[in-house]
C-alpha cells in the first residue's frame, strides 16, 4: 500500500495520503523518503500498530557530523515508537520463502536454504549472480543491514537460526555495532546452523597501546581472525567462496571425525592441485585400506593408481561407468570422510564423444540414488560446469554441489571439515567462571607487579611463589626465604620498563640481597624524573625452560581477548601468538597452544625440556576466567612465563587500567 501525501496511483494501486489513514494489520513499512522525514514517520508507524520497517534512506551516521544529528533523532524516535528497523541507509531485504521483495528487484530469487546479511548493496547482487552461475540451492532471507541503529548481526542471525528454512547464514561484513554480542549469538545458532563469513575493512588496526606488549600485537584482523572462528564462525578470504561455501554447508552431511578425503581425479593436474590446497587448508588426505584398493582396481584395472589421489584415467574406455562405483567403494573405507571428485565429470561428451551424454546422466542419477543410503558427503568439481550440463543439474537437484572452481569445491571440503571439528567440541566447554560476586575494579594506569599479582591470585590464578618488599633489609629477609637464588625487582605503578633502568636484578644471594636494593634505590634516584614511590618484588630464579607469553586484552570490538605465544624480550618482533575471546575452557586453550610455532618446543624439541601442556592450558583458562572479573581493564601481560618440566612460572605479570 503505497502512502504519499499527494496521493493518485503508483504501479496500479491507490496511494494513501496518511499512515494514520491505512487499514489495520499492516505488517511493515519500507521508508523511502528523506533523511529529516524518518524520525516524525516511525512516530506515526507506531501509533498506527506497525512493528517494523526497512529504512532505505540515507544521510544519517554514514554522514559524519552533517547527519549524527538525524541519526540520534532517529534513535529518539525509535525509543518512543517502539517500531523495530532495518537501516537506515540499507539496500532493503528480501523474503524469498514468503515472496516478499523490499529490495525492488526485478525479479524474485529462488527460493532455498541460504540466508544473506550483508552491509552491501553490492554484495546482494554478487551472491545473487553467484547463485544462478553455479545454479545453486537458492535463498530464504536476505537482508542489507546499513547503519545498524537498530537491529544488527547478533539478532538477525538469532532469528534466522530459528527458521526451519534457513540451512546456512552468509554473511559480508564491515564491523559490528555490538562484537561481543555478535559472538556470544553466533556460539549459540552455530550448534545448528552454519554461519559462513567474509569480512571486508580487515586491514585498518585499532589504536595501540604503549604499556604492554598486548597492545602492541593485537591488531584488529588477528583478533577477529581467531576469536570468530572459536564461536563456530567460518571465514573465507575471497567474495567468490562466500556463496558456494555457504550452499555446500546448507545441503551437505559433515565428515566423520578421524578422517581424511578421498580424491577422485581423471587428471593428474586437477588431482597435483587438490592435494596441494588441502595440504596448505589442512585437511588431511585419507589413508585407504588395502581392501579399498583391491576394490578399486577391480573396477578400474590392475594397472590404476589407487593409492589416494585415485585416477580413473587408466579406465578411460569405461567411462563415466567408473564413477558411482568407485564412489561407492570409498565411501565404505572408514578412513574416508569426504569424497572429492574432481575433473570434468558431465563434460566426457564434450571432450570425447557425444554419445557418452545419456551414460553421464546415468551416471549422476546412479550417485544420486547412492548419496540417500550414506552419510558420507560428496563433493564434485567440474571444469564443464559452466555449461550448465545436465549432468550437473541431476546431481545438484540430489543435493550434492558442483562447482566450477577447483578452490571453490576445496575450500568447501574444508569448511565442512571445520565445522565437524568445531561442533565435536562443543561439550567440553565448560569454562568455570570465576564468580560474579568477585569483582575487581584496576586502577587507572599501570598497577605495581605486587598489587597485579594479588588481583589475579584471589581470582584464582596461580602466580608463583614471590615476596613483596620494602627496603634492603626486607628484600635480603624475602631472598632468604627462597631456597635458591631470586630476582630482585623494582615494584612501581610509575616505571614500565623496569630492565632499562636498572629496575631488575638477577641472580641475588642473600649475601647480595642489599647491594642489589640499594643499586636499585640509586637508578631510581638518578633519573632525569626521580622515582621515589616504589618497593621490591622477590621471586626464585627459573634459570631453563620455555618462554611464553600469556596476555589479555579488552578488544573494542569483541571485549575481553586472550593472547599465547612465544615469550621474553621477543614477543613484539616474532609475534608467533594466536587469540581466544574469554573466558575459555582447558580444551580451547591447548587448541591455542598447538597452533603457535612454540608448541614444537613444549613437547621436547632438542635440549628443550617436555611440557605438560595441559597444566599450561588450564593456566591459560584461569586467566582467562580471571579477567571476566577485571573491570577497567585495558590489558595484562604475563611475560616471560617459564615452563619447564617441573610447573608454570609466571615471571613478570603487567596489569594496565583505562
Amino acid at each position: 500500500m503505497p502512502v504519499n501525501p499527494r496521493g493518485g496511483t503508483i504501479l496500479g494501486l491507490p496511494v494513501v495520503n496518511d499512515i494514520g489513514a491505512l487499514p489495520d494489520g499492516v505488517d511493515i513499512a519500507v521508508i523511502v523518503r528523506p533523511a529529516e522525514e524518518v524520525p516524525d514517520i516511525l512516530i506515526q508507524c507506531g501509533k498506527k500498530g506497525i512493528a517494523g520497517a526497512v529504512v532505505v534512506a540515507h544521510g544519517f551516521g554514514e554522514w559524519g557530523d552533517n547527519g549524527s544529528a538525524t541519526e540520534k533523532r532517529l534513535r529518539n524516535a525509535l525509543a518512543e515508537s517502539g517500531v523495530r528497523i532495518i537501516g537506515p541507509n540499507t539496500s532493503g531485504m528480501v523474503n524469498c520463502t514468503a515472496q516478499a521483495d523490499l529490495i525492488g528487484l526485478p525479479e524474485l530469487p529462488p527460493k532455498g536454504p541460504v540466508s544473506v546479511l550483508t552491509q552491501s548493496g553490492g554484495m546482494i547482487l554478487t551472491l545473487l549472480e553467484d547463485n544462478r552461475s553455479i545454479n545453486g540451492p537458492g535463498f530464504d532471507v536476505i537482508v542489507g543491514l546499513g547503519n545498524q541503529a537498530d537491529v544488527g548481526y547478533d539478532e538477525l542471525i538469532e532469528e534466522l537460526g530459528r527458521r526451519k528454512s534457513t540451512g546456512s547464514i552468509a554473511i559480508y561484513n564491515e564491523g559490528f555495532a555490538n562484537g561481543r554480542r555478535f559472538i556470544e549469538a553466533a556460539e549459540l545458532v552455530s550448534q545448528n546452523c552454519p554461519i559462513v563469513m567474509l569480512r571486508g575493512v580487515r586491514s585498518i588496526e585499532g589504536g595501540k597501546a604503549a604499556l604492554s606488549h598486548t597492545g602492541s600485537i593485537a591488531g584488529a584482523d588477528e583478533i577477529a581472525s581467531r576469536v570468530l572462528p572459536q564461536k563456530g564462525v567460518i571465514l573465507v578470504d575471497r567474495s567468490d567462496e562466500l556463496l558456494p561455501i555457504a550452499a555446500l554447508l546448507a545441503t551437505t552431511s559433515l565428515p566423520k571425525l578421524q578422517t581424511g578425503v578421498a580424491v577422485l581425479t581423471d587428471g593428474g593436474g586437477h588431482a597435483t592441485l587438490a592435494v596441494d590446497a588441502l595440504s596448505r587448508a589442512g585437511v588431511p588426505l585419507a589413508s585407504l585400506s588395502e581392501d579399498t584398493k583391491a576394490r578399486l582396481r577391480k573396477v578400474l584395472g590392475e594397472e590404476a593408481t589407487v593409492g589416494n589421489p585415485i585416477d580413473v584415467y587408466s579406465a578411460i574406455n569405461a567411462l563415466p561407468d567408473v564413477f558411482p562405483k568407485c564412489i561407492e567403494i570409498l565411501a565404505s573405507d572408514v578412513q574416508v570422510g569426504l569424497v572429492l571428485t574432481i575433473g570434468m565429470f558431465g563434460g566426457y561428451h564434450i571432450r570425447f564423444n557425444e554419445a557418452l551424454l545419456e551414460g553421464e546422466n546415468l551416471a549422476a542419477e546412479q550417485i544420486v540414488a547412492f548419496k540417500k543410503t550414506t552419510s558420507i558427503p560428496l563433493v564434485f568439481h567440474n571444469c564443464y560446469a559452466n555449461r550448465m550440463l545436465k549432468s550437473d543439474d541431476i546431481l545438484r537437484d540430489g543435493g550434492i554441489q558442483v562447482f566450477p572452481s577447483l578452490d571453490w569445491a576445496v575450500a568447501g571440503s574444508r569448511a565442512l571439515f571445520e565445522r565437524a571439528n568445531w561442533l565435536s567440541k562443543q561439550n567440553s566447554r565448560d569454562h568455570g567462571v570465576t564468580s560474579e560476586s568477585k569483582r575487581i575494579v584496576v586502577p587507572s594506569g599501570l598497577s605495581a607487579e605486587t598489587t597485579a599479582r594479588e588481583m589475579l591470585q584471589v581470582l584464582g590464578v596461580d602466580t608463583g611463589e614471590w615476596s613483596a618488599a620494602s627496603d634492603a633489609k626486607s628484600v635480603e629477609a624475602a631472598v632468604s626465604n627462597f631456597a635458591t637464588s631470586c630476582a630482585v625487582k623494582l615494584d612501581s605503578s610509575v616505571v614500565v620498563h623496569k630492565s632499562d633502568i636498572g629496575g631488575v636484578h638477577l641472580g641475588i644471594t642473600r649475601e647480595s640481597a642489599r647491594a642489589a636494593a640499594d643499586d636499585i634505590a640509586d637508578a631510581m634516584s638518578s633519573q632525569i624524573t626521580p622515582v621515589t614511590n616504589f618497593g621490591f618484588i622477590v621471586t626464585p630464579m627459573v634459570n631453563s625452560g620455555v618462554e611464553l607469553f600469556v596476555g589479555a586484552t579488552n578488544d573494542p570490538v569483541f571485549g575481553p581477548v586472550i593472547v599465547f605465544g612465544s615469550g621474553g624480550v621477543l614477543v613484539e618482533a616474532v609475534k608467533d601468538v594466536t587469540f581466544r575471546a574469554a573466558p575459555l575452557s582447558p580444551l580451547e586453550a591447548l587448541d591455542m597452544i598447538n597452533e603457535t610455532r612454540v608448541a614444537k618446543l613444549l613437547d621436547g624439541f632438542r635440549n628443550y625440556p617436555k611440557v605438560d601442556k595441559r597444566s599450561l592450558a588450564n593456566f591459560i583458562s584461569s586467566v582467562s576466567n580471571a579477567i571476566m572479573s577485571l573491570e577497567n581493564l585495558a590489558e595484562l601481560d604475563i611475560n616471560p612465563i617459564i615452563a619447564t618440566e617441573g610447573g608454570i612460572y609466571p615471571v613478570d605479570v603487567r596489569l594496565v587500567g583505562k
